[in-house]
């Protein structure tokens, strides 16, 4: 959250009104198509490991366990109660109507 922090404080006016900011991640890959370094790191394990934390997290909520480098302190939480229904996203919240 270092650069996306940055780049917010660089692009902040004084005098303007803002409501709402968003991030675009562009050019995401899937895990097996990604670029390889020249000192790869042991990936099968890292890749195990990132899959216990969120099984874990899955199951018993959001930032149940964290890797050290992330932190402990939440400084900062997302403002949802404004968010739009998940409709088109979540079978489950999709509305059933039946016709007599």
């Amino acid at each position: 959250m270092q650069a996306p922090r940055r780049g917010a404080e660089k692009a902040w006016r004084d005098g303007y009104a803002y409501t709402k900011a968003g991030i675009m991640l562009d050019g995401l890959l899937p895990e097996d198509e990604r670029p390889r370094t020249l000192f790869e790191e042991d990936t099968a394990k890292r890749n195990r490991l990132m899959g216990a934390l969120d099984a874990i997290n899955g199951k018993f909520g959001t930032w149940t366990a964290v890797t050290a480098s992330q932190g402990f302190k939440r400084e900062w939480k997302m403002r949802s109660e404004m968010r739009s229904p998940a409709w088109t996203t979540d079978i489950a919240q999709v509305l059933t109507v039946f016709a007599r």
